[in-house]
Formats: C-alpha cells, sequence, structure tokens
C-alpha cells in the first residue's frame, strides 16, 4: 500500500516544495496530507510554497511537527506567515485549499500550549484594554510582591495614593488638613500659626497716628505691641508738615532702652506726602504684652503732624 502523506524536513532558510500536479511530483504522487518535522533556527525567513499549477478546489494538509526558533524570521505557508509563538510550541493542523486563483491558508485550528506566547512575539501598542482582565471599578495596576502586578483599591472618598517607600496604598489625609471627595482641601481650625510660615510671610505693621501740634501732644506716649516681633523698620509719613523748626521722635523698648538707631527728625524742608525712614539695629525685638515708647519733641517753630509705620516681623 503506498503512503498516504509525505514527509519533509524543516529547513532553516530557503524553502520546501508541495508538488501540487503529477508533472511536478513524478515519479512519486501528490499527496494532499503532509507532514513537516524537525527541529530548527531560522537563518532567514523559510517559504513552504506548491510546486507545479494546483486546480481549483484542490486541497492541501500540513501536519506540523516541526519545532523552530523564530524570534525573528517566519515562516510563510502558501503565502501566509504562521504565528511565531505556534511554531515554537509545535503539533498543529494547516488546512490550505486553491480557489482557482489563491489558496486560502486556515490556521484558526491553531492552538497554543501554556506559556507559548513571548513577549517578542506580540507587536507593540497591541495590549488594548480589552486584552486586560476584568478589573474592579476604582482599581489600578500596581506592581506587588516579586514585581508581580497587581490591583490596588484606590476609590476610597478622599483617600490619596502615598509611597511608603516600598508600595503603594491607598491612604486618608490626616493632620492639619481633610480632603473631599471632590478635591477641596480644608485646613484645620488653628492649624495655621507664626511656626508654620516662612520668615518673609509673616511681616505686619503698626500704624501710629503722631501729633506734635501742641506742647500737651509732646513728650512720652506709650502703645503697646500685642504679638512677639521684631521692629524691622520705621518710616514716618509727613501729613502737616512744620512751617519751621523740626519735629523729632525717639523709640524706646519695654525696658525704656533706645532702639538703636530708631530716631527720625522730620525738618520744615519736608512737604506734605515726604517720609522719613530709619532701621533700627539693636534694642529691637518686642514680647507679646511689651510697651513701646515713643518720646516726641520739637525744636521750634509751627508744629505737624507725621503717620508712623512700624514695621515688624512677627516671631
Amino acid at each position: 500500500m503506498p503512503a498516504t502523506f509525505k514527509s519533509y524536513n524543516m529547513v532553516s532558510t530557503g524553502s520546501i516544495t508541495i508538488p501540487v500536479d503529477f508533472a511536478t511530483s513524478t515519479p512519486d504522487i501528490v499527496y494532499e496530507n503532509n507532514i513537516i518535522t524537525g527541529s530548527v533556527t531560522l537563518a532567514a525567513t523559510v517559504s513552504v510554497v506548491a510546486g507545479g499549477t494546483p486546480t481549483k478546489g484542490q486541497k492541501i494538509r500540513i501536519y506540523w511537527d516541526a519545532v523552530v526558533d523564530a524570534a525573528t524570521f517566519d515562516v510563510n505557508v502558501l503565502g501566509t506567515n504562521l504565528p511565531i509563538n505556534a511554531m515554537k510550541a509545535g503539533k498543529f493542523v494547516i488546512e490550505c485549499l486553491y480557489d482557482g486563483t489563491a489558496w486560502v491558508v486556515d490556521t484558526r485550528a491553531i492552538i497554543l500550549e501554556a506559556d507559548s506566547v513571548v513577549t517578542t512575539a506580540i507587536a507593540d501598542n497591541n495590549v488594548t484594554n480589552d486584552k486586560l482582565a476584568d478589573m474592579a471599578r476604582g482599581t489600578i495596576k500596581v506592581g506587588g510582591a516579586a514585581n508581580a502586578p497587581t490591583d490596588l483599591d484606590a476609590k476610597t472618598s478622599g483617600q490619596i495614593l502615598v509611597g511608603d517607600g516600598t508600595d503603594v496604598a491607598s491612604v486618608a489625609v490626616s493632620g492639619d488638613a481633610t480632603l473631599s471627595s471632590s478635591g477641596a482641601i480644608t485646613i484645620a481650625a488653628g492649624a495655621v500659626d507664626g511656626t508654620k510660615l516662612a520668615a518673609n510671610s509673616r511681616k505686619n505693621q503698626i500704624n501710629i497716628y503722631s501729633s506734635f501740634e501742641n506742647a500737651s501732644e509732646l513728650g512720652v506716649v506709650k502703645y503697646k505691641i500685642c504679638y512677639d516681633c521684631t521692629v524691622d523698620a520705621i518710616h514716618a509719613t509727613v501729613t502737616k508738615p512744620t512751617a519751621a523748626g523740626t519735629m523729632t521722635c525717639v523709640f524706646k523698648n519695654n525696658s525704656s532702652a533706645v532702639l538703636t538707631g530708631s530716631q527720625i527728625d522730620a525738618s520744615s524742608a519736608l512737604a506734605l506726602g515726604n517720609i522719613v525712614s530709619t532701621t533700627p539695629t539693636a534694642n529691637n525685638t518686642f514680647s507679646a504684652g511689651d510697651t513701646i515708647t515713643l518720646e516726641k519733641s520739637i525744636a521750634s517753630g509751627a508744629a505737624g503732624i507725621l503717620d508712623i509705620t512700624l514695621c515688624v516681623t512677627m516671631d
């Protein structure tokens, strides 16, 4: 009894020809069933081609029993490339039918073995959301133990994702602020005090109206300081100029020591709106409840009015 199939050895390069007419197959016959065996590493694309002239409706069945390393090159069967990982796994059937114009190659029956699809076999941008397993709503994928991906529940209202040096966790915002599910942050009452402000953000000013218009308004005037601070600068704006002479003001701290460099003098030469400034360099630190003293005098001539601003840094 003649053989019912024809066997071919897999090659690493070139082609395998399967005869489809007697003129090509002679002295052998034309086989509908064919088998390809062997184990090779491809050096180039290998083509399985039909030798001769097929007739309409002619069938070729190829039993694939070869194993190839095909990381770079393809195996093309009658114009159709085989799935790379199917070739690595081996053992499947390829049905081929000639429709009068071209070969129709059916590889749909190929079943991949477990772990046969490797990363290099997946084209870039081809793992879509449709290809991922179902994920619970509100979860995200993160790296887990042994670097394996895992789903992290991140949907709890008002929580945020925080790294702890090892993992990512969904945690509630705590401490001096809370976070709502709408993204609004609420700062706790009394949470922001002077210690939480940068030095250049803790500036304030104390405004003092000071008249030199008559004798009863000269001499010593005292003011309470309401918070810990340092007087950094003093500015006096002339709101009523003197006709002659000079308005003088000296500042003293709670211990009656003169703030070094604090004296301001506004002479008759200064017009309305002019500013006299000075910068205290010592004895200029105050605690809440301390008193700052202004000692006012005028040399001669008609008196005026100064609006004094103490620029302070809050401790």
